[in-house]
C-alpha cells in the first residue's frame, strides 16, 4: 500500500452497497468550489472502501488495518445491517484506537425500533465511544432527514474542514455559474426562437439552483446550525440564515411544492418566528408565524386525517395568537387561542390515546385563561385554568416518569393562585401558590443541577412571599424573599448576561423593599431600593429597548420612591415620582402591558398628588375586577373625600377575604373603617 493516505475509509455492511456506491462516487468526483476553504484544499480522494466480503475471515487483515490507520476520517454507514455487522464493529474498534471519535462521520440510513435519536442509530461500539449527551457529526438520509444533497455536503464539509453554510452557498453559486455558461454556449448557435427557449431553460435551472440552496439552508438551520447557535445565544445568525432561505419561498406558489418541501418551509417560518420573538422583534415574529400558519394550514388541508400535520398547524396558530396578545391585538389573540383549542380537540378525536395531543387541549385552556385574566375577566379565567389543571393532572398520572406534565401542572396551580388573588381570595391564592412551589421543589430534587428549574423555584418563592404578605405573615415573607435573593445572586454570578435571571434578581430586591417597609424597617427598605435601582439599570444596559420602562420594574420602583419620600416628609419628591409614572404610562399608549398593574400604578400616582377624583375616575369603573392592592387605593380615595360608607364597604370586603397587609390593616384601624 506504500505511502498512500486516504481522505476517508467507508465502513458499511454490504447490504448497503448501492448507497455506498453513490456516496463513494460522489465524494471522489467532487471538486470543492473556489473560496470554500483553504487555497490548497484538495479533492476528496482517495476514499477507501473494501468491496470484499469478510464473513469467512478470522480477523480484519493487515490491508484493512493499514487502510484504517492511513485514513483521515472514518465514514460509518449506520443501518440495521451495519449495527449487526461484526466487521463494521471491528473496523470502528480499530479506528477509534488510533484516531478517536472526533474523526468519525456517520451517515444515518434508518432508526432502530424504539429509538430515533442520532446516538440510537449508531453501531454499539461507536455508541459507547461518546459520553452521555454526546454524539458524532451525522448526515441524515432517513425519511424527513437532510436529503441526499445536504447529507453529501455535510460529509464533504467535514472532510474538507470547512463550514457547512459556506460550502452550501458556494456550491450553489458554482452550479448557477455552470448553468449560465452552458446557456451562453447554446445561445451562440441558436436562432431567435431557440434562444428564447434556452433563456427559459436558464431561468428554470437558476430557479432550481435557488430552490436547492434554500432547501439546504432551511435543513441546515433547522438542524445543525440551531444546535450550535441557540445554546450560545447567536440568534442573529440564525435569523439571517432563515430570512435568506425564506426569501426564496416568498416567490413560490405553495401548490408547486410537494409535501416535504411545504413542511420544511413551514418549519423554517416557525423557527424564524421563534428567533425573532426571542430577539424582541414582535412584528417580525408575527409576520413569520402568520406565514407559517398559512403554510401549515395548506399542508394539513391536503390530508386532514394526518395528525402530525394538524399538530404542526396548531402550534403555528398558537404562536400567532401569543404574539398578537403581546402586541395588544386582543381580539385577534382571543380568536387565535380559541382556534388553537378547536384544533387541539380535533387532534384528540383523531387519537384519544395520544398524551401529547391531550395536553394540547390543556395548553389551549391555559393560554385562553391567561388572556382572560389580562382582560379582567377573572371568573372566566379561573374556570379555564381549573380545566387546564384537571387535564395536566390526568396527564401526569398517565405518564408518571415524564417531567413536562408535572411542570405544566405546577404552572396551572400558579395561574390559579394569581386568579384567586385578582378575585380577592387570599387564603386560596396562598394555597395554590404553595402547591405549585411544592411541585417545583419535587422536580428540582430529582434534577438538582437544573439551573432553569432552580430559577423557577426562587421565582416561586418570591410569589409565595407576596401571598404571605397579603395574609399579614411578615416573618414568613421575609424568610422566603431572603432565600430567593441569595439564590438569584448565585445564579447571576454564574451567568451575568442572563437577562431572565437578572430580571428576577431585580424583582427580588423590589419584594425585599415591600417586606422591609411592611415591617417598619425603613433603613433596610432604603438599602434594597438602591440595589433594585442598580439591577434595573444593568438590565437596561443589556437591552435598552425592552427595559426602557416596564411597569413591573420601573413602575414599582417609582412607587417605592413615593413611599420613601412620604416617610422622609418630602411631598414634592413624592409628587415628582408620581408624575414620572404618569408620563411613562402615557408614553406606552398602544403597547402591550399588564393592564391590572398599570391601573394600580396610575391610581398610586394620582393619590400621591392628592388627586382623589382622578383615582376614583380610573379605578371605580373596574371595581369588580380590581386586585386587593388597587381596591385598597380606591378605599383611601373614598375616605379622603369623606365617602365613608363606600370606603367601609371596600375595607370590610377585603378583611372578610383575608387581606391583611400591614399598611392596609393600619389604615383600616386608624381611619376607624371596617
Amino acid at each position: 500500500m506504500g505511502d498512500l493516505n486516504y481522505k476517508a475509509f467507508i465502513s458499511y455492511s454490504h447490504g448497503d452497497g448501492k448507497l455506498v456506491d453513490w456516496l463513494h462516487r460522489r465524494l471522489e468526483a467532487y471538486r470543492p468550489p473556489k473560496g470554500a476553504g483553504p487555497a490548497d484544499a484538495r479533492p476528496l480522494r482517495p476514499i477507501f472502501r473494501d468491496r470484499a466480503e469478510l464473513s469467512a475471515a478470522a480477523d480484519l487483515g493487515g490491508a484493512i488495518r493499514e487502510a484504517l490507520d492511513r485514513s483521515e476520517h472514518l465514514i460509518v454507514v449506520c443501518s440495521e445491517a451495519s449495527r449487526r455487522s461484526k466487521w463494521v464493529g471491528e473496523e470502528i474498534r480499530h479506528f477509534l484506537s488510533t484516531h478517536g471519535p472526533q474523526r468519525v462521520i456517520c451517515v444515518l440510513v434508518d432508526s432502530p425500533e424504539g429509538g430515533g435519536e442520532v446516538i440510537d442509530c449508531l453501531p454499539p461500539l461507536l455508541r459507547e465511544a461518546f459520553p452521555p449527551g454526546g454524539e458524532p457529526l451525522a448526515a441524515d438520509l432517513r425519511p424527513g432527514g437532510d436529503g441526499h444533497r445536504l447529507a453529501f455536503l455535510k460529509v464533504a464539509a467535514t472532510l474538507l474542514g470547512v463550514r457547512l453554510d459556506n460550502l452550501i452557498q458556494r456550491d450553489a453559486r458554482r452550479r448557477s455559474r455552470w448553468m449560465a455558461a452552458t446557456t451562453a454556449g447554446a445561445l451562440g448557435v441558436a436562432v431567435v426562437t431557440g434562444a428564447l427557449a434556452v433563456v427559459a431553460f436558464d431561468a428554470r435551472r437558476e430557479a432550481e439552483a435557488q430552490r436547492a440552496e434554500a432547501e439546504d439552508l432551511v435543513a441546515y438551520m433547522l438542524g445543525d446550525l440551531r444546535k450550535k447557535l441557540e445554546p450560545v445565544g447567536r440568534l442573529d445568525v440564525l435569523d439571517g440564515v432563515g430570512a435568506r432561505a425564506l426569501a426564496h419561498y416568498a416567490h413560490v406558489d405553495p401548490r408547486d411544492l410537494d409535501d416535504e418541501d411545504l413542511s420544511q418551509q413551514a418549519k423554517a417560518q416557525t423557527l424564524l418566528g421563534e428567533i425573532r420573538d426571542k430577539r424582541g422583534d414582535l412584528k417580525g415574529a408575527r409576520q413569520a408565524f402568520s406565514q407559517a400558519a398559512l403554510t401549515s394550514e395548506a399542508l394539513s388541508n391536503r390530508n386532514p386525517q394526518d395528525g402530525e400535520r394538524l399538530y404542526e398547524h396548531a402550534q403555528n396558530v398558537f404562536w400567532l395568537a401569543y404574539v398578537d396578545w403581546r402586541l395588544a391585538r386582543t381580539a385577534d389573540a382571543e380568536a387565535g387561542f380559541r382556534r388553537y383549542g378547536e384544533l387541539a380537540e380535533r387532534l384528540t378525536r383523531l387519537d384519544p390515546n395520544n398524551l401529547d395531543w391531550r395536553m394540547e387541549v390543556a395548553y389551549a385552556r391555559n393560554n385562553l385563561g391567561t388572556l382572560l385574566l389580562d382582560e379582567g375577566r377573572n371568573k372566566d379565567a379561573l374556570a379555564a385554568f381549573d380545566d387546564a389543571r384537571i387535564r395536566f393532572e390526568a396527564a401526569a398520572k398517565a405518564a408518571p416518569d415524564a417531567t413536562q406534565p408535572v411542570k405544566d401542572l405546577a404552572d396551572a396551580h400558579a395561574w390559579l393562585s394569581d386568579t384567586h388573588y385578582r378575585l380577592g381570595q387570599m387564603p386560596q391564592a396562598y394555597e395554590q401558590r404553595a402547591i405549585a412551589q411544592s411541585i417545583v421543589a419535587g422536580l428540582l430534587k430529582k434534577d438538582p443541577e437544573n439551573r432553569p428549574m432552580t430559577a423557577k423555584l426562587y421565582a416561586g418563592q418570591l410569589a409565595l412571599a407576596r401571598r404571605a404578605l397579603d395574609l399579614g405573615r411578615v416573618d414568613e415573607a421575609r424568610r422566603l424573599v431572603d432565600g430567593a435573593r441569595r439564590g438569584f445572586r448565585e445564579l447571576t454570578t454564574l451567568d451575568p448576561e442572563n437577562a431572565n435571571w437578572l430580571d428576577y434578581a431585580a424583582n427580588a430586591e423590589l419584594d425585599a423593599f415591600d417586606v422591609a417597609f411592611a415591617a417598619g424597617d425603613v433603613a433596610t427598605a432604603r438599602a434594597v431600593h438602591a440595589e433594585a435601582v442598580r439591577r434595573i439599570e444593568r438590565l437596561r444596559s443589556l437591552n435598552p429597548e425592552v427595559y426602557a420602562w416596564m411597569a413591573r420594574l420601573n413602575g414599582k420602583l417609582r412607587v417605592q420612591a413615593i413611599r420613601l419620600a412620604e416617610v422622609d416628609g418630602q411631598p414634592e419628591a413624592a409628587k415628582a415620582a408620581a408624575r414620572e409614572i404618569e408620563q411613562s404610562l402615557a408614553g406606552r399608549t398602544g403597547r402591550k402591558g399588564d393592564a391590572e398593574l398599570e391601573v394600580w400604578l396610575l391610581g398610586m400616582a394620582h393619590l400621591a398628588q392628592g388627586r382623589t377624583d382622578e383615582v376614583i375616575r380610573v379605578l371605580e369603573p373596574r371595581r369588580d375586577s380590581l386586585s386587593p392592592e388597587a381596591l385598597y387605593i380606591l378605599a383611601r380615595a373614598f375616605h379622603s373625600q369623606g365617602r365613608i360608607s363606600e370606603a367601609t364597604a371596600i375595607v370590610n370586603k377585603l378583611r372578610l377575604r383575608g387581606y391583611a397587609r400591614p399598611d392596609f390593616v393600619a389604615f383600616s384601624r386608624d381611619s376607624s373603617l371596617g
